[in-house]
């Protein structure tokens, strides 16, 4: 696995040996190298591997029929023929057979007993994402971000919960959220008590119902719309978006990945992603207790989820499977 042996071509045969024995003498045990966990020795090998030698299971090689059955499997109904283009345009079979190989398949298991992300599935089933309306009117990204707000530190079924009451107010339901609009917003803000028609009965925090007062402003004066957060790029999203007070990374991650169906994501603000990386590579943070640290280990974090890029929504995705989170 190095280039020793390629200088050593015009040596004499005894040299050769003589060679590979002291090389042989030096070399650290496998069971060391298990030992360490720093970024370095967690990326490079991966790389190369990923790259050389395809994961195996029971001995056949993962092959790309497999994965759109495992797709059709878990889509009720589904036809041999059903796209697997994602809204962003990124196919998911390449994407779940890149990872299921990166990283010497260590998400395998996972992808098999979790199946694909369900963020993805539902699309392909009805061509909407969780929060859309029953028309495109303009504020699909609109009725996501208030979902993202809602939901903002809080436990899934709390947010699920919160969620639901905030439909309700303006007449809308989770399984139809039409009526949730910018102009549904602000004409409470106009003609109502903001504290005892919108705040109060949603259950939102004070900041939380003034982010989306901010956002029903911005997407009624033409600041946001789905045609630009759609068509602008990661980075160019996240800077219009954090112009809205309250709107932070992890928000903006949560838009790209779950909305957006942007490949690339890594939240790394987040806990659950942060947890199942520790859980799934058995590595200790910098953090209290040993928790991974969204400061101090951040660079840990990507270099164990490097392995996975450009498609690194789909690993952060089986982090929050892992540590079991339901929203």
């Amino acid at each position: 696995f190095t280039c020793m042996p390629l200088m050593m071509m015009r040596q004499t045969r005894a040299s050769t040996m003589a060679a590979r024995a002291v090389a042989a003498s030096v070399t650290p045990s496998p069971k060391k190298k298990q030992k360490v966990h720093h970024a370095s020795s967690a990326s490079s090998p991966q790389v190369k591997q990923r790259a050389l030698f395809p994961i195996e299971d029971n001995n056949n090689t993962i092959t790309r029929e497999e994965i759109q059955n495992l797709i059709r499997s878990h889509i009720p109904n589904a036809s041999d023929d059903i796209s697997t283009e994602t809204l962003d345009g990124w196919c998911l079979v390449d994407a779940l057979s890149h990872c299921m190989q990166a990283s010497n398949g260590i998400l395998k298991d996972l992808i098999k007993e979790h199946g694909p992300p369900k963020c993805y599935l539902k699309y392909f089933e009805t061509g909407k994402t969780n929060t859309r309306g029953g028309c495109e009117d303009g504020y699909q990204s609109f009725r996501s971000l208030c979902r993202i707000v809602a939901g903002q530190q809080l436990a899934g079924s709390a947010a699920n919960t919160i969620w639901g009451r905030f439909l309700e107010v303006v007449g809308a339901s989770k399984n139809d959220t039409t009526n949730l609009t910018p102009q549904a917003i602000l004409s409470i803000v106009r003609h109502d008590d903001i504290e005892g028609d919108l705040r109060a009965p949603s259950g939102l925090s004070n900041a939380k119902c003034r982010c989306i007062i901010a956002l029903s402003e911005a997407f009624e004066g033409g600041e946001l719309s789905d045609d630009i957060l759609t068509s602008a790029s990661d980075e160019e999203v996240s800077l219009k978006l954090r112009n809205v007070k309250g709107i932070g990374p992890w928000s903006v991650d949560m838009f790209l990945l779950f909305e957006c169906h942007r490949k690339d994501i890594l939240p790394i603000g987040d806990l659950a992603v942060r947890n199942g990386t520790a859980k799934l590579w058995k590595v200790k943070g910098k953090g209290k207790n040993g928790n991974m640290c969204a400061q101090k280990d951040k660079h840990l974090i990507e270099s164990l989820h490097e392995p996975f890029s450009p498609y690194r929504s789909i690993s952060s995705y089986y982090m929050y499977q892992l540590v079991d989170v339901k929203g």
